[in-house]
């Protein structure tokens, strides 16, 4: 009797309660698992009453099953057979179930698995190991076949520099068999911190076709080498290869080499979480086990990828590979050599080729559903919801991750509140979010070198006569005082530098203030600027010499202010364009002493950016005013990575525009499409960006009560941000 291959089978639907031997109650039971013969434990049970970790017993003279014919390649899902064996009352469907090697009783559970439109071949499935197991058992799989003979190795991530030094450690390498399978115990390898984060890659194989494919190089993030005995089953597939390389790539160089800097292992950690949101790693499918409740994730765009990459793995190699690598390879670059170098490229460079590499998807492919259309770029974007988010605006991420926003919320009464998001994007404040009743629409969010977190209230109940505050709420969420010294009046930005200074630009009067890091005023009580300097400032960010930066959102033509560390000197800058709304600095070019830095501006009403270069004896040079291209549309945030590539938030065009940086051979010039990227992210009214440490994207959609993550997609940064960006 042929049985079926693990993955093949996805859930049983009982019909009835009764059909069902120990009232295990109606519905679809995802994931099956067998307990013994006769016997299967179901992971999850959905209906409208629903409950887990049931048992079912299956009475054979009571089951009736129906098994779907697969076919490989061009015929695949052409050809349909039900098998259906009708004894008594009991009938169920079985769809992607994994199915124990023992036969059970007289259940009849048969695949017929047709490879190409020729050749036939069957597969047994193990038992899948407890989580209690110290033996770690999994499968390659290539299109959802087995890959025999490939060469399967564990490595420890590297901490000596990015995508470098990763540590094999099994000696020798594994090799799967027939069946795909493969097994390997704690004894096979010694860890070399329990913390360190492991992978596996497989390459090479047979995906079914009788000879060696050398392209293929699969991939699957497995997380802490300590925690390696408690997984229950890897399925190392396309899926799980994509998964790895979006989340990874910062960290990911030749050769399948993950490594990080001495002082980024938490950055790495972060990255290795992601994964787990993306793939269930058990049965290689999307979404991840660990994606919080309501998330959107891009399934159909995983398995999109994942069905291209299928298209040289489930192959000989040499034409079809050879198609892939060429459609990868990025614009300056040179071709891939196997599949996660291939996907490396295409992570990287998420707008390049994208109809060709579309064009790769077999008509029917393994990875079901995809997209039925090219998308507009490769990027992979999660939104997230809950924890307080309520009109979103500002956000930053702290020294652990989490990314913390301010919610303007809008009531007419204090309603306000600062969201707190893990990593991952799991809430880690309440549906309210953090607040005392005193927050009031909150646009402005930076963290200190502390880790507090302020927040500016626009308005206030009762202190400062109603004319706003600043918040500060320590690392937990609660709120503590507000200060409202040093001429603070409407404040809509706030921005922490080095030496520990808070700075908040003044809406209502046109003004800067600057607080201690006790939040003592250190600007004068009227604050700082007059009529003709600051003109409704709308952001601020703070260079490598404590200078504070402004953008005048209400000029027209824009400018920009630069005042100094003790408020003697405030400069006005032509900047150009139309009424700034985000501004940020970099450090490029101080390392040398060609500059003391970059300041860039988004200019909101000209759709545009601006450049400015700090020069050596202390004047401000503007390089470009008027930078467009890219899918700039109406841009509010805007941000510097660890490459000092720019990154904005496009308001109107509500997707992201990236623009190469000040040491770039043309800086200013668009790196992302015409229209943008993300234009199927799911941005709405993107207000605020930040970079965290594993390089990804974090952008608040004001119009949707949501925050977007962007994953592996700019180079890392230091968190929090304070001061200019720094590389990990």
């Amino acid at each position: 009797m042929l049985l079926a291959q693990e993955p093949l089978y996805t859930a049983i639907t009982f019909r009835r309660e009764r059909d069902c031997v120990g009232s295990v109650n109606a519905g679809e039971a995802s994931h099956p698992q067998i307990a013994y013969p006769g016997e299967i434990q179901f992971i999850t049970i959905s209906g409208k009453t629903g409950r887990t970790s049931r048992k079912c017993r299956f009475e054979p003279a009571k089951f009736a099953v129906y098994s779907t014919l697969f076919v490989r390649g061009c015929a695949s899902r052409q050809h349909q057979e039900a098998y259906k064996r009708e004894q008594g009352t009991m009938r169920g469907v079985v769809h992607n179930t994994r199915i124990a090697k023992p036969a059970i009783g007289s259940l009849l559970l048969s695949l017929i698995l047709i490879a190409g439109c020729g050749g036939s071949r069957s597969i047994d499935q193990e038992p899948i190991p407890t989580p209690a197991s110290a033996i770690i058992k999994g499968r390659t799989l290539g299109g959802q076949f087995p890959v025999s003979g490939a060469q399967i190795q564990l490595y420890a991530a590297g901490s000596s520099g990015y995508g470098v030094s990763a540590q094999p450690l099994l000696s020798p390498a594994i090799t799967s068999d027939s069946n795909g399978d493969f097994t390997f115990t704690a004894s096979d390898y010694t860890c070399p911190s329990s913390t360190v984060p492991t992978y596996l890659v497989a390459t090479g194989g047979d995906p079914g076709l009788g000879s060696n494919n050398p392209y293929i190089s699969l991939m699957a993030a497995l997380g802490p080498c300590g925690e390696l005995s408690s997984l229950s089953f890897i399925n190392m597939n396309e899926v799980t290869t994509v998964a790895s390389v979006w989340a990874l790539a910062p960290f990911l160089g030749p050769g399948a080499q993950v490594g990080t800097s001495s002082t980024n292992a938490q950055g790495l950690t972060n990255a290795f979480a992601n994964f787990n949101s993306l793939v269930d790693i058990s049965n290689g499918t999307s979404p991840g086990t660990s994606a919080p409740t309501g998330a959107l994730l891009p399934t159909a765009k995983i398995y999109t990828l994942a069905d291209i990459l299928a298209s040289c793995i489930n192959s000989s190699g040499s034409t079809a590979c050879d198609a892939l690598f060429s459609a990868a390879m990025p614009p300056s670059g040179s071709l891939p050599t196997d599949t996660i170098g291939a996907a490396l490229d295409i992570a990287r460079n998420p707008s390049n080729n994208v109809a060709a590499l579309f064009a790769l998807v077999a008509p029917q492919s393994p990875f079901q559903p995809g997209l039925g259309l090219a998308p507009n770029d490769w990027t992979i974007a999660i939104t997230f919801n809950g924890g307080g988010l309520d009109l979103p605006a500002s956000i930053a991420i702290d020294a652990l991750g989490n990314v913390w926003a301010a919610n303007f919320c809008g009531s007419n009464s204090p309603c306000s509140s600062a969201t707190e998001l893990s990593s991952t994007g799991q809430p880690l404040s309440s549906s309210s979010g953090f607040t005392d009743g005193t927050l009031w629409e909150n646009y402005g969010l930076a963290i200190d070198i502390h880790g507090s977190v302020w927040v500016t209230n626009q308005q206030t109940t009762s202190v400062n006569g109603g004319q706003g505050s600043v918040s500060e709420l320590n690392s937990s969420g609660q709120v503590g005082s507000a200060f409202y010294g040093g001429g603070i009046y409407f404040p809509v930005a706030v921005a922490t530098d080095t030496d520990g200074s808070i700075w908040t630009a003044n809406q209502g009067d046109s003004t800067a203030s600057k607080l201690s890091n006790t939040g003592s005023a250190i600007s004068a009580s009227g604050g700082w600027g007059t009529p003709g300097q600051l003109a409704g400032p709308d952001a601020v960010a703070i260079d490598a010499n404590h200078n504070a930066w402004f953008a005048n959102g209400s000029d027209s033509p824009g400018s920009v202010v630069s005042i100094s560390p003790n408020g003697g000197t405030i400069s006005v800058i032509a900047s150009g364009g139309d009424a700034p709304s985000g501004i940020a600095t970099d450090q490029i070019g101080i390392s040398t002493s060609a500059s003391k830095g970059h300041v860039w501006v988004a200019n909101y009403s000209s759709s545009s950016i601006s450049e400015l270069e700090l020069n050596n004896n202390g004047t401000v040079t503007v390089v470009s005013s008027d930078l467009t291209g890219g899918g700039i549309k109406h841009p509010n945030g805007i941000a510097v990575d660890g490459s000092g590539n720019v990154w904005v938030a496009n308001w109107e065009g509500e997707t992201l525009t990236e623009l190469q940086g000040a040491s770039g051979a043309s800086p200013g010039q668009p790196l992302s499409p015409a229209s943008g990227f993300g234009a199927d992210a799911n941005l709405h009214e993107p207000y605020g960006i930040a970079l965290d440490s594993s390089g990804n994207i974090w952008v608040s959609n004001f119009g949707s009560d949501t925050i977007t993550q962007f994953l592996g997609t700019a180079t890392p940064v230091t968190t929090p941000l304070i001061g200019p960006p720094q590389v990990p």
